[in-house]
């Protein structure tokens, strides 16, 4: 497993967590010359989708797994990526409430009740579109609380 990053990361502390063939910078000559046959990658905070493409391109194998990790930001507005990248693990706050997903399970609505507890509203086989969950989400939250279900109020 290589561990790659755009950030300022300190790898000694990467290094000290397991077994990995490789850490460092992405797109840089030494991350692209120290690669493995069969090495799964995991890529942190890459930046913008746009980029994963080249990304897979300089550092992944074929048949190997390429995993990117807390993307800062979303170039779509909707849930997850528009490159065909499949979302292992995803979250999302939304209003009132939040969109999650862990593969291989189905993509889930979660209404935050004024108590702070959450609620499961909705499950889907495939990604729905933002717009649907975001709307399903804050519908079922004024219907059932109003107004008084505002994370920032007291009670």
């Amino acid at each position: 497993v290589g561990v790659l990053s755009a950030e300022q990361v300190d790898f000694s502390d990467v290094k000290n967590l397991g077994d990995l063939s490789r850490s460092g910078k992405i797109n840089t000559e030494k991350a692209r010359k120290e690669g493995r046959n069969g090495e799964a990658i995991i890529c942190i905070n890459p930046g913008g989708e746009e980029t994963w493409p080249r990304l897979v391109s300089a550092h992944g194998q074929p048949n190997c797994p390429f995993v990117v990790m807390n993307n800062s930001y979303s170039t779509s507005y909707d849930l997850g990526n528009k490159k065909g990248f499949e979302e292992a693990y995803y979250l999302k706050r939304i209003s009132k409430g939040f969109v999650f997903r862990a593969f291989p399970g189905p993509w889930e609505a979660y209404l935050e009740k004024p108590d702070g507890s959450v609620e499961l509203l909705e499950s889907y086989k495939t990604k729905p579109k933002l717009r649907e969950v975001a709307e399903l989400v804050r519908e079922t939250s004024f219907k059932r609380y109003a107004i008084g279900n505002d994370r920032w109020m007291s009670g």
